[in-house]
């Protein structure tokens, strides 16, 4: 790499840093993963029109990162020499608009950030399970992590709306209604407010990059749908296992009663509500039944407590046709104190990595119906290791409107122990080889799972080939036709 070069660079007044503690910043901290090459440098230009000028000289590939801390996934990584690409410093919060139910922001903003933005507004934003304090909204939006509340999901790409990209041929391009016509200010003025995903005319190049771990090309912003904060909200348990919880949620997701929902077994549930007290884990855990579903119901600015009682009546109806009773604790835990953990940021380290220093977390999409099944094939994956198996997290998120499950199933380890590594990373092989004979969709692919989604359908593979060719010829932000 020419530092020099990329330092004059047209439009580009920033340099390169390469201070080995500054890059050690992002190393991704996963065992469980193949050796790739460390960042050789880091640049971190000042607006777009530098980001623009990178790509359009630079012929060294770069790596676009946006969140702050620990990077465990993988998605960062490159095989080839690269530079690290970070934008957490455009770290603004471009609009807010009430009336629209809508805001703008750019890569750095964090989720602590924006939900204390948007307070003073009286509005929220979905947010995936318990994020930890540095993580991007625009990354995990983009990488289409699911939230805890699912009726407020109409398609897999919500809440994002609108986006601005620079692909890596270097060209800026808005999709959805930031397209045109006339500059983001002049569409307001005609009431516009980015909302829309779609577009601009039919195209939709904004799934080009969703789900692209960076590659293909960078957002500078995003524009996400937001959600009234509940004025009155209750959260309840219900515990039992999987034959009657499945059920239960079908029946309350199909007619949107209720709002924030989702499944995790004793361990998991014990790991998230244990991340800032590991010595608490076993105390929490053998107080909680197989699975837990936690249900919050809530009232908005109409009649709210009229909406939260007519709410839980139905859901009670339901919960006791299904053999179930709502709780407001469950052992040592209080449905309200669950809730307020997952619907927060649990700082600076991912709470899934509190208990022995690093977890397996494979995840995949299916239905919840076949919840059972895969669950299964999880604990012979865990027998065939060694492995007992209630040491096995287990997290089912609808999505959608439960049309479809984000599943993740995950495994603490020690990464200081040699032996546990090697088990886990034959174990991940395995686990993702049945999981995907049984039907797993590997939509979002790190680690093993990623020989699961790439190279296994020639239509497939030829569409990312063309999407590279068009919006990334020279590979700039990693091929995805290389496993990494």
């Amino acid at each position: 790499m020419d530092k020099k070069s990329i330092a004059a660079a047209p439009g580009f007044s920033g340099g390169v840093e390469d201070d080995p503690q500054v890059l050690s910043n992002y190393n991704v901290n996963n065992p469980l993963l193949e050796e790739c090459a460390p960042p050789a440098g880091v640049v971190r230009p000042k607006d777009v029109s530098s980001l623009q000028a990178l790509l359009k000289t630079q012929k060294i590939q770069m790596a676009p990162v946006s969140s702050i801390g620990p990077h465990i996934r993988g998605g960062i990584q490159r095989i080839e020499p690269h530079i690290t690409l970070d934008l957490s410093h455009w770290n603004e919060i471009l609009w807010i608009n009430r009336r629209n139910r809508v805001c703008i922001v750019q890569p750095g903003v964090t989720y602590g950030q924006l939900r204390e933005a948007l307070k003073p507004h009286g509005m929220t934003l979905p947010t995936p399970l318990a994020p930890r304090s540095g993580k991007s909204v625009l990354a995990a939006a983009l990488d289409r992590e699911p939230s805890t509340w699912p009726n407020k999901q109409w398609d897999y790409q919500d809440p994002v709306a609108s986006t601005e990209i620079v692909f890596g041929n270097g060209r800026l391009f808005r999709t959805g209604a930031a397209g045109g016509p006339g500059s983001l200010e002049a569409q307001r003025k005609s009431k516009g407010a980015q909302k829309s995903p779609l577009g601009p005319g039919q195209s939709d190049f904004q799934r080009v990059v969703m789900g692209g771990q960076g590659r293909f090309g960078v957002a500078t912003w995003i524009s996400l749908r937001t959600e009234l904060a509940p004025s009155v909200q209750e959260s309840y348990f219900l515990g039992g296992d999987l034959e009657r919880l499945i059920p239960y949620v079908y029946a309350v997701q199909r007619p949107w009663l209720g709002e924030h929902a989702f499944l995790l077994n004793r361990t998991a549930a014990a790991m998230l509500m244990s991340h800032d007290a590991p010595d608490d884990f076993d105390q929490i855990r053998k107080g909680l039944p197989e699975f837990v579903c936690l249900q919050n119901i809530a009232g908005f600015e109409r009649l709210p407590k009229e909406r939260l009682e007519y709410q839980k009546a139905d859901i009670w109806d339901m919960a006791r046709q299904n053999s179930l009773a709502p709780e407001e604790g469950l052992g040592d835990v209080s449905a309200a104190d669950f809730f307020r953990t997952a619907t927060s940021v649990c700082g600076v380290r991912d709470w899934r990595c509190s208990l022995k220093g690093h977890c397996l977390s494979v995840i995949f999409l299916s239905t919840l119906d076949l919840a059972p099944k895969f669950l299964e094939v999880f604990h012979e994956a865990l027998d065939r290791a060694g492995v007992n198996r209630d040491s096995g997290g287990v997290y089912i998120q609808p999505v959608v409107q439960n049309h479809a499950c984000h599943f993740e199933l995950m495994l603490p380890f020690n990464p200081a122990d040699a032996k546990e590594v090697s088990v886990m990373k034959s174990l991940e092989q395995d686990l993702c080889r049945r999981l995907f004979n049984a039907g797993a969709y590997f939509s979002r692919p790190y680690g093993a799972a990623r020989a699961f989604a790439t190279g296994v359908n020639s239509g497939q593979d030829k569409l990312i080939d063309l999407a590279q060719d068009l919006f990334d010829p020279e590979g700039l932000l990693g091929f995805w036709n290389k496993e990494t």
